[in-house]
């Protein structure tokens, strides 16, 4: 694994005009491809984000030998074949806690983090912070739905209007695809019709409290997983370790031999969004995986403000920050659209925005003589002293 965040800033220089290049040649060598096939005309911007269309080999042995030794052993256990769906129904005190539930119309799911904090509560007693509410709309397999367009507009607008801001409402998704292209089990969970709805590779794994990438996400033992999946599954292994009785477990995945500080920034952003303990925890997570110096364990502002010396054009806020709401703010270096407030750790329910605004007089946890706080929430003028120490 190559080591980050040394001591000298030269070291984030080189680093940053690594991840510069890569991207650069990589995008070079899908153009130089598309080029020799089709009349020149296509760009490279077009290349880059145009959609991949693979077609499935006829050929049983499509994998030669050498590459199922690189590979490793396929995860069959965790084939989407073999996806099998419980189907609970959700009990009474917890419909009246959320009332909503039982107000979407036949079809509109409740997907992400709601969903994945109320299949945890029902099998394991267990109370997984709750940020924001996300709906799909779960068609038949030819893609009908039972649900208008204006009806969905309207939902969109009154259940996500953060992201209805920016164009982003309800999706589409039939059940079966939706379950087979999750990131990690314990998100192969679906609220819909006043039920949980809930594969058994995730409901064991709630049981376990294990954090396990999908076979959609990683069909392969010893095949590396991407930077961004595995700074996720720290980020949940962070909330998680503040609310469970057990050790919650990240199996299946191996740290990456590089991970980026960019990526390492974006979600310490997330982490810090939520609160400080979380923050405080996502650095352990990351010095126990020896991703960053051990100098930085519980000091996420003091990482934040190493990682500002090669991360450009990223500035840390708050998940309620304004500027958060322009298009044109949530855009990184690489050209990855960001959505608003730095993903989806963030609340839309005034209830919560308004429990969350309590924190920002900094009377709980106040910041220490080094910058750091106890707990509680980042204030903006700690956010402000962050982002200033990239021009100092």
């Amino acid at each position: 694994m190559s080591e980050i965040l040394h001591d000298d800033s030269e070291s984030f220089e080189e680093e940053e005009e690594h991840e510069s290049s890569a991207t650069q040649m990589a995008i070079k060598g899908l153009s130089r491809v598309v080029g020799e096939e089709d009349d020149g005309t296509t760009t490279e911007e077009d290349d880059y984000y145009e959609d991949d269309d693979y077609e499935e080999d006829e050929d049983d042995d499509y994998y030669s030998e050498e590459e199922e030794e690189h590979y490793g052993e396929e995860r069959t256990e965790f084939d989407e074949e073999k996806i099998k769906l419980r189907e609970i129904p959700i009990p009474k005190e917890l419909l009246k806690r959320y009332p909503f539930i039982a107000e979407l119309p036949h079809g509109i799911a409740i997907m992400g983090g709601v969903a994945r904090s109320i299949a945890r509560e029902m099998i394991t007693g267990e109370h997984e912070p709750i940020r924001d509410i996300d709906l799909v709309n779960i068609t038949d397999e030819e893609g009908d739905s039972e649900v208008d367009d204006e009806t969905l507009d309207t939902l969109s607008r009154e259940y996500m209007p953060d992201d209805y801001a920016f164009g982003h409402g309800i999706g589409r998704d039939t059940l079966k695809h939706y379950f087979e292209t999750r990131d990690f089990t314990i998100n192969q969970v679906l609220i819909m019709d006043g039920k949980l709805i809930v594969s058994e590779f995730a409901y064991n794994d709630f049981q376990e409290n294990i954090i396990r990438p999908t076979y959609y996400e990683h069909p392969y033992e010893g095949d590396e997983i991407s930077s961004r999946l595995f700074l996720k599954a720290l980020m949940m292994r962070s909330v998680l370790l503040q609310i469970s009785d057990s050790i919650p477990l990240i199996e299946d995945m191996e740290c990456p031999e590089y991970v980026g500080v960019f990526n390492i920034a974006l979600f310490l952003n997330k982490a810090m969004s939520r609160d400080a303990r979380t923050a405080q925890h996502f650095t352990e997570e990351l010095v126990d995986w020896g991703i960053i110096p051990e100098k930085y364990a519980s000091r996420p502002v003091a990482l934040a403000k190493a990682l500002l010396r090669s991360v450009y054009s990223f500035e840390f806020r708050p998940s309620t920050d304004a500027r958060f709401r322009d298009i044109q703010e949530c855009r990184d270096i690489s050209g990855y659209f960001i959505p608003p407030s730095m993903q989806r750790y963030y609340a839309s329910d005034p209830v919560i925005r308004r429990a969350l605004a309590e924190y920002e007089d900094g009377t709980d946890g106040t910041a220490e003589d080094d910058g750091e706080r106890d707990s509680g929430h980042y204030t903006e003028s700690e956010y402000d002293d962050i982002n200033r120490s990239a021009y100092e």
